[in-house]
């Protein structure tokens, strides 16, 4: 069956062998992936495959991989991201992958938008006689307000008239961005109403998070809202040089402090020492009492190897390093999972 993509979420409860997802618009095309993705772990389907197929993409590995049985017979989902429209001899392959596909395999393709004569092509029908056709359109404009106040309204917020009249002139169009300006209105504004002042002081270019916003978020223990601090500042392109530094900072006197602790000294006499302000000092007393001196010492470690990687000296994922070590300043325990 075709259907449109805010049909999706009801009928995903009758799970489909495979989908096509069809779009030109980045955010929905991601959040109808997410849906197919979670309705599938729900029945099992806990591997997952994908393949970014180009122009000179060989679909011998995706036969291949799809021949192959999981080792230890698990379901797995088969991606096929698409960048452009498929040509006649990928057309042919995906075809041929649907007649092959076993019960324990679901397969998802995703490409840009189809118009009506490539829908009756036989590629998409020979899908679409076993599967579902997802057709994702982009918002217009005169359905922006609306598409803005729902979003806002599942993250908890009603945004004033005029509040909602900044986030559409703000968009031009970018859903992707407007959704990020929301999850930061979530994040900052205590009011559940939001007007337009709050919305221009929130999103207004330069006066976003900082990074000791960002630093008091992990020292609160505040894990769902450093992580996803995290994600909005590398979604800005934000260059992480000067953040770790902070955050390098920050963890070596942590371990200062935490090591006259250890020696006797009281924790007003550190506060004191190191000139915590007060409104700060309740943060950083708790910091100090969850987490002992020896994992200080492992987490300014940790930011050695973080301000490398930021710096380009060492290879690897500085992003992740960011969150591992504010999410360990912050006293959680995840040493096993990510040393």
């Amino acid at each position: 069956m075709i259907i449109k993509a805010e049909q999706l979420s009801s009928a995903i409860s009758s799970l489909s062998q495979s989908y096509l997802l069809t779009g030109d618009e980045p955010l929905l095309l991601m959040e109808a992936q997410d849906t197919v993705r979670a309705a599938a772990r729900e029945q099992g389907y806990t591997e997952r495959h994908v393949f970014d197929v180009t122009k000179q993409f060989d679909f011998n590995q995706v036969h291949s991989d799809a021949d192959n049985l999981s080792l230890f017979a698990e379901k797995k989902i088969t991606e096929l991201r698409f960048d452009k429209l498929p040509d006649k001899a990928q057309q042919e392959q995906i075809k041929e992958l649907i007649s092959r596909l076993n019960e324990d395999t679901l397969l998802l393709v995703s490409c840009p938008k189809l118009d009506k004569r490539q829908l009756n092509s036989a590629w998409v029908k020979a899908l679409n006689s076993q599967g579902t056709v997802v057709q994702i359109w982009p918002v217009a404009g005169y359905q922006l307000p609306q598409w803005i106040k729902q979003r806002a309204q599942a993250s908890g917020l009603k945004l004033t008239d005029a509040a909602v009249s900044v986030l559409v002139e703000r968009s031009e169009g970018n859903l992707l961005a407007t959704k990020q300006d929301i999850d930061r209105l979530q994040l900052l504004c205590e009011q559940e109403t939001v007007d337009a002042p709050q919305v221009l002081d929130t999103i207004a270019d330069n006066a976003r998070y900082n990074v000791f916003e960002l630093i008091d978020s992990a020292l609160s223990g505040e894990v769902a809202k450093t992580r996803r601090m995290i994600e909005l500042i590398q979604a800005e392109g934000v260059v992480p040089v000067i953040l770790v530094a902070t955050v390098y900072r920050e963890a070596r006197n942590l371990l200062k402090m935490s090591y006259q602790l250890r020696q006797g000294d009281s924790m007003s006499e550190v506060l004191k020492q190191y000139r915590v302000w007060s409104n700060r000092s309740r943060l950083i007393t708790g910091a100090l009492n969850r987490v002992p001196f020896g994992v200080w010492e492992r987490i300014v470690s940790r930011c050695g190897h973080l301000d490398k990687l930021a710096k380009g000296s060492e290879v690897g994922n500085v992003w992740d390093e960011l969150l591992t070590c504010l999410l360990l300043m912050g006293g959680q325990s995840i040493w096993r999972r990510v040393l």
